[in-house]
């Protein structure tokens, strides 16, 4: 008798539990959410020390978790999402070149995502913002690469109202055209919102929200315009984009909490490579496009209460190709791929105070254009090889003293692996000019059917108020900055 009540009374109370929670049935394994920033500066955010802007929410999700304090990327966009996609670096996965316009290139069609392996493992997943490896070929858009949904835009440099680039309009939901008005950054957080409310809550999600902010061109709604009219220059337009950001970022935290999911949820805050030159990632030399740390040390920081440690900071060197084998293991799904990982799971150095898993880490090969990504460059141990410089990054990580004359060996060493590494090299797609003309929106499936009478109305709208060339011809203002 006593075991029967003890029954009942355990199952009472599972329904009361179940009546009062969401999350009653998540399941066991993190749900994941990758907040990505892009171009953003070492010291702008407020646990990085910036007063300039408010970012409460991002600070909360440090305060709450761990900071990575030596996290690398790539020194630019594209090739730090392709290592985040793959676990694999540029030189494997045919993304040491950003994808620039109307161009056809994008990431190799072999290489397994991040998004299947999570899908594979059971969760659904969803990628809301900018891609960039890949806007035109079917084969290297997002639901082709492991994603269930798809919300947001292929390419870059697009405006933050009209979601076009000289006269090429990107903006789609589930690589369909969408007719949208709204600021970016914030029909972000709704789409967030809206893909949580369908989501099955027995089942894991993978959400890579990856912002367009605070890459030019820069703006921003007008009361948030409003508050820094007194900033001198471009900052005027990219101050409040960061702002934007923070806030988009706190309404899917909310999102979350409302749905019981929070504090089940991995979030991952990182950006995608230093600032450009003029936007600042001091303390650090350089800037994008530099391997220098300026270019490719950047803000991480991880929240998962209960599993990842509040309050903390690892000062171990990783790199985004780490985070693919990291979440695929805690996802219990397969690292078992045929093309190898240079990534590492990282969660013992997070979580355990574990050293690096790395005894070196690629920033760049030799034998590639070095407007994308800067001289070669390696980090061995403390020693960081960049061109013909070398620097004791854990004595002197602002890199101000050259110690190659004194330490020959190891630059001849590090020379050697670097075109070790070269000869591993895979040979990316052709980037070639998309074979439309005139070209009004991307993805090619897209450009198959009749396109619908708001875009080419707006297409000749944005034709018009383009700036005049020196001969007289209309043409869009272009920013040399992918």
């Amino acid at each position: 008798m006593r075991n029967r009540a003890a029954f009942v009374a355990l199952a009472v109370a599972a329904c009361v539990f179940a009546s009062q929670s969401f999350a009653v049935d998540r399941p066991s394994k993190p749900n994941i959410v990758i907040f990505l920033s892009d171009d953003m500066g070492w010291g702008q955010l407020g646990y990085q020390g910036g007063k300039d802007i408010p970012t409460p929410n991002i600070d909360r999700i440090a305060a709450e978790g761990t900071r990575l304090t030596q996290f690398y990327v790539c020194s630019v966009c594209s090739p730090s999402r392709a290592s985040l996609m793959t676990g694999r670096y540029p030189f494997h996965n045919g993304m040491e070149e950003r994808t620039h316009g109307a161009d056809t290139g994008g990431m190799l069609p072999d290489e397994r995502t991040l998004a299947q392996a999570l899908r594979d493992a059971g969760y659904y997943t969803a990628i809301l913002g900018k891609w960039h490896l890949g806007s035109w070929y079917s084969r290297h858009l997002p639901m082709q690469r492991g994603f269930d949904h798809q919300y947001g835009y292929y390419g870059a440099l697009i405006d933050t109202f009209t979601k076009m680039r000289e006269g090429v309009y990107d903006w789609h939901r589930d690589q369909q055209p969408i007719n949208e008005p709204g600021y970016t950054t914030f029909l972000i957080a709704d789409e967030f919102a809206r893909t949580l409310d369908r989501l099955d809550p027995a089942k894991p999600f993978f959400f890579y929200v990856a912002f367009n902010a605070v890459h030019g061109p820069h703006d921003a709604p007008p009361e948030y315009l409003k508050k820094y009219e007194s900033v001198k220059g471009g900052r005027a337009k990219e101050y409040p984009m960061l702002e934007c950001m923070d806030v988009a970022i706190g309404r899917m935290l909310d999102s979350l909490k409302q749905k019981g999911l929070l504090d089940n949820t991995l979030v991952i805050f990182f950006n995608d490579n230093g600032a450009p030159a003029g936007i600042g990632n001091a303390p650090y030399r350089g800037h994008k496009g530099e391997n220098y740390e300026g270019g490719v040390r950047v803000a991480c920081a991880l929240r998962w209460p209960g599993h990842v440690k509040s309050g903390a900071t690892v000062d171990e060197m990783l790199h985004a190709v780490d985070l693919y084998p990291t979440l695929v293991k805690l996802a219990g799904g397969s690292p078992a791929q045929p093309l190898p990982l240079d990534g590492r799971d990282a969660w013992p150095t997070i979580t355990d105070d574990q050293p690096t898993p790395h005894k070196e880490i690629v920033l760049s090969v030799p034998g590639f254009d070095r407007s994308e990504t800067g001289p070669a460059s390696i980090r061995v141990g403390d020693l960081k090889l960049v061109g013909d410089e070398l620097y004791d990054i854990r004595n002197d990580p602002y890199e101000k003293q050259n110690i190659a004359a004194q330490r020959p060996d190891e630059v001849r060493q590090m020379k050697s692996r670097l075109r070790q590494l070269a000869a591993e090299r895979r040979p990316p797609e052709p980037h070639g000019r998309i074979p439309v003309s005139p070209l009004l929106l991307l993805g090619e499936d897209e450009n198959k059917k009749p396109l619908p009478e708001w875009l080419t109305k707006l297409a000749a709208e944005h034709r018009d108020a383009a700036p005049k060339g020196k001969k007289g011809k209309k043409r869009a203002k272009v920013n040399p900055d992918e």
